[in-house]
């Protein structure tokens, strides 16, 4: 399977193995040809603009963060990926995961 992004319509579809390798885009208002190759070409060639790395930013906020896993300078959150909590939720989580794993520990022998 492959996923076909059609420039005319904006949709995309999935294109498997029993699909022609050209044909019309599956939307029936759309007149777009689509050619399996070159739509590969496409994704192994990234253009120039893909090539540019984009500024991280921070998901709250939206101002730029140096890394995935870091503390936002702006609005102070802690930012793990695309999601971010609060540094007194990080602590909650922290003192819940503790006491958690002594109680584990406790009651194991």
């Amino acid at each position: 399977m492959f996923k076909i992004h059609c420039p005319e319509c904006k949709k995309s579809f999935l294109w498997t193995d029993e699909m022609p390798l050209q044909g019309k885009c599956p939307n029936p208002d759309c007149r777009w040809q689509y050619n399996v190759h070159a739509e590969l070409r496409k994704n192994v060639n990234p253009t120039e603009e893909e090539q540019k790395t984009k500024p991280l930013l921070c998901p709250f906020c939206q101002s730029q963060i140096t890394s995935r896993i870091t503390i936002c300078p702006n609005c102070g959150h802690i930012v793990t990926g695309k999601r971010y909590f609060k540094k007194s939720w990080a602590f909650l989580y922290l003192c819940v995961l503790l006491i958690i794993l002594s109680l584990i520990l406790k009651y194991s022998n």
